[in-house]
């Protein structure tokens, strides 16, 4: 039976098979049934035929997990198939390739795929899995990004690829750990460097 708790999710571990990397979303409730402002978000996000969505933050530090989380949710509840979300900010340019075939597989298995990536300037492999991706929403937040930021990243992915912007919180931005910084892993002694016991 289903909870009546609006943020109960039942998240399955994705099989074996070509699915690592992605979260299955399975919301085992319907927190948006009622919810006006969702209804019209998912419809405005209708607007082109898609099953991959890519969310890309406009500026440095603007948060898209949380983001891509939600509107796996949104899709779940609406379309009453699994989504799945697969979390691309911190993906350095060695695994772009495979990432990029591991994507392609999931969605045999999923009805809709959300990628959520940092922005183009904290990461450069956001423009080709944004490219990649079927569609893409502009993530901005208030007080942090810049129209300069959010042109240029509307220009290195390309205008006609986005589909629409999503407003995300400063609490969800503040609640995604920071990029990942091997030097500074290496510089502690966790990395893969040569540095020299005492």
């Amino acid at each position: 039976m289903p909870s009546d708790d609006p943020s109960s999710t039942s998240q399955s571990p994705p099989p074996s098979s070509g699915r690592a990397g992605a979260l299955v979303v399975r919301p085992t409730a319907g927190p948006l049934a009622d919810d006006v402002h969702m209804q019209r978000l998912w419809l405005s996000l209708q607007q082109r035929q898609w099953r991959s969505l890519v969310l890309v933050g406009a500026s440095k530090g603007v948060g898209t997990l949380v983001a891509a989380n939600q509107l796996a949710k949104i899709a779940w509840w609406y379309t009453g198939q699994p989504s799945a979300v697969f979390d691309m900010r911190d993906l350095s340019l060695r695994l772009l390739e495979h990432q990029l075939r591991e994507m392609a597989a999931n969605l045999h298995g999923a009805e809709r795929v959300f990628i959520a990536v940092r922005s183009t300037s904290e990461n450069p492999t956001a423009a080709p899995l944004a490219r990649a991706a079927d569609s893409a929403v502009l993530c901005v937040q208030l007080g942090k990004t810049d129209a300069k930021s959010a042109q240029k990243t509307l220009e290195v992915i390309g205008r006609d690829h986005f589909i629409g912007t999503i407003l995300v919180s400063a609490e969800d931005s503040a609640a995604e750990p920071p990029p990942f910084d091997g030097a500074a892993e290496r510089r502690r002694g966790n990395g893969n460097g040569d540095g020299a016991d005492g």
